[in-house]
């Protein structure tokens, strides 16, 4: 019966280059110090040959000692120096890779299929492989992450979480433009809200073009067709498409309204009148219709006319538009 290792565990292990039947051994070692084979097959209910196989890598991988005996016995080597020494060895390993494909990264196409150096647009085809490509993508994020959000969405927001998660403990700063219509989108309003509680900065604007993520101003991914989003992509490379797409992102991200936690609740909830005008001044700068914003505050036409009596009165408005024009200027300044 083989032993059946958790999550965490499976992790280490994998890391460690070690399996689970041979971490049970090690710990019954530590547990039982001097075992002989035969106390290890009768201790852990596996086969004899199955047992000296592992005794024998454990003591390859210098996890365990064994005296000089007819009958041999074994003893575990401390885990503080013996796991100690698998991690400094792994970790060497990891940057003998890093090195490797950093001059794999330098290679050029040779003779003919060289068109001016590195090849700054990727066509990613196949589900499996844009996949995989997304997953390398985002675990290569050093500094920051920028998105471009809008909908329809292919897969669940659950997932879009779980794949930001790792970067979090990273301390990866990541922004993101939502589309406004991300707001009538089923789970989208309460998916702003899950990023914004880990510490992700969000802003809605009107009209986001497209979907895509840049990785440190060095990489994007950008999906070719917004429905089918999972089946194919461009992969971007330092270039002038590249500059271009990281301009665009700022130039909107200067114009897109802020967003926080608490300015996506519920403007009934006890909050002061400035506060709730203040949202309001937001909405109105970023070009939202009033339909979308009663919608977007959860409030009734009725109080919604209210407050923008209210607000053309401390923007010193006399319609509509100028309000929503003062609104626009006011944010601009600050910006700036």
């Amino acid at each position: 019966m083989q032993y059946q290792a958790n999550r965490a565990e499976t992790d280490a292990l994998r890391a460690l280059d070690m399996r689970a039947d041979e971490l049970r051994i090690y710990e019954g070692l530590l547990e039982h110090p001097g075992s002989t084979a035969l106390d290890v097959v009768v201790a852990s209910d596996l086969s004899a040959g199955h047992v000296r196989r592992l005794l024998a890598d454990l003591e390859t991988k210098g996890l365990l000692t064994r005296s000089p005996e007819r009958v041999a016995r074994y003893h575990a080597v401390a885990p503080e120096l013996a796991l100690g020494a698998l991690v400094a060895l792994r970790q060497s390993g990891l940057q003998a890779a890093l090195g490797l494909a950093d001059r794999l990264a330098k290679i050029k196409p040779l003779g003919n299929h060289n068109h001016g150096g590195e090849l700054s647009v990727e066509l990613i085809t196949g589900r499996d492989a844009l996949t995989r490509v997304i997953g390398q993508f985002y675990e290569n994020a050093k500094h920051e992450i920028l998105e471009f959000d809008r909908p329809p969405y292919v897969n669940s927001f659950e997932s879009h979480t779980t794949m930001h998660k790792p970067m979090r403990s990273r301390n990866v700063v990541c922004r993101t433009i939502c589309d406004t219509t991300k707001l009538d989108w089923p789970g989208g309003e309460q998916n702003i809200q899950d990023c914004l509680a880990t510490g992700e900065e969000q802003r809605l604007y009107e009209g986001v073009p497209i979907k895509a993520a840049i990785i440190d101003r060095r990489m994007a991914l950008v999906p070719l067709h917004l429905k089918t989003a999972n089946d194919s992509g461009l992969l971007l490379r330092p270039s002038l498409l590249l500059d271009t797409l990281c301009a665009h992102f700022d130039m909107l991200w200067q114009h897109a309204a802020p967003v926080s936690a608490d300015g996506l609740a519920d403007g009934s909830d006890g909050r002061s009148e400035s506060a709730e005008l203040e949202q309001l001044i937001a909405l109105l700068a970023n070009g939202l219709k009033d339909k979308a914003i009663a919608s977007r505050l959860k409030i009734s036409a009725r109080t919604y006319e209210r407050r923008i009596s209210l607000l053309q009165k401390k923007l010193k408005a006399n319609t509509r538009f100028q309000a929503g024009w003062n609104a626009a200027m006011r944010a601009a300044r600050r910006q700036k």
